[in-house]
């Protein structure tokens, strides 16, 4: 079928983010293989329109009510296994695709059990938890350079990775299409049985309603040290940093922040690192909440938090 007999019009992209706010696509197509997604590049192209990436839709929030262009989701679930070698399409969510490893008795994604989001998206932004994240499972990740109009692949070197980045966040020009993770053989059951621990805990801490996941990164010892030495030095005589690192929730609950409103969005009383739609939360009222903490925590810390969720139309 010719791509543009599936590409809709003015479509609304609320339903495709897990913090349930959108905005309209002037332009909207889910691809599902490689070549939906190079014909409906190659459609953009030959309209000079702008060209935007949706993945899972987990970790973003729509900025703007009109997006030009056209909105390509990466959509579809194929995935093949070759002994402790899995390689997926960008579009299957990391939370299946943790499910069909551990039922096979492979180590390497139990931490991502539950997790919402593509795992393009997760590679992209290199997700993880639990002291894991997928960077440490990545052995290859093929792209599609735009600038090129040619698929390349990187192997995990190249790919760039640190805390929450790698190289596709800096090149927008890369666009993740598939991913090889090379796991571990382990023990069927007890992979299984970590992961719904892993999930249990999920579900004590982080709340039912909509969101975007945990709004700003973890704070590194180094990044505070360098800003607040003093703060640091105490947090970790406390014994409070994790892998070198401390959640960000951590300082913004000592702030007193947690249950702190605008409009219907609301800075959550379970995990004070995330920011609940309480109902029709638009926007502007998430925008304020987060431009509230930064504030609130740069003039009581020193300390300049950084987003994690990611700004889409911008």
């Amino acid at each position: 079928m010719p791509i543009e007999k599936i590409i809709k019009k003015n479509y609304n992209l609320t339903s495709l983010t897990t913090f349930k706010i959108g905005g309209r696509a002037e332009f909207f197509v889910a691809v599902k293989n490689r070549k939906e997604l190079i014909e409906a590049i190659n459609w953009a192209k030959n309209k000079k329109l702008p060209l935007l990436f949706l993945a899972g839709g987990s970790n973003v929030l729509i900025i703007k009510k009109k997006i030009k262009g056209l909105v390509i989701k990466i959509s579809g679930e194929d995935y093949t296994v070759n002994e402790n070698i899995i390689s997926a399409w960008a579009g299957i969510g990391l939370a299946k695709l943790a499910e069909v490893t551990y039922g096979l008795g492979l180590i390497g994604l139990e931490w991502a059990a539950g997790i919402p989001g593509s795992l393009g998206g997760a590679v992209r932004g290199n997700a993880g938890a639990y002291g894991s994240d997928i960077s440490g499972q990545v052995a290859e990740a093929e792209a599609y350079d735009q600038a090129k109009g040619e698929l390349v692949k990187l192997n995990n070197q190249a790919c760039g990775f640190s805390y929450r980045h790698s190289i596709f966040k800096e090149n927008r020009n890369l666009l993740i299409v598939s991913v090889n993770l090379k796991l571990t053989p382990g023990e069927a059951t007890e992979i299984k049985n970590l992961a719904k621990v892993n999930i249990t805990n999920r579900a004590r801490t982080n709340p039912k309603e909509p969101s975007a996941g945990c709004i700003f990164k973890n704070l590194e010892y180094k990044k505070i040290l360098k800003e607040n030495r003093e703060l640091a030095l105490d947090l970790e005589k406390k014994g409070l940093f994790r892998g070198g690192k401390i959640g960000a929730a951590y300082l913004i609950d000592q702030l007193g922040l947690k249950g702190r409103t605008r409009g219907e969005a609301k800075i959550s009383d379970q995990h004070a690192n995330f920011i609940i739609n309480t109902g029709r939360a638009s926007v502007r009222d998430v925008l304020s909440l987060i431009n509230l903490v930064k504030k609130k925590v740069k003039n009581k810390y020193k300390i300049n938090l950084e987003e994690e969720v990611e700004y889409f139309g911008d």
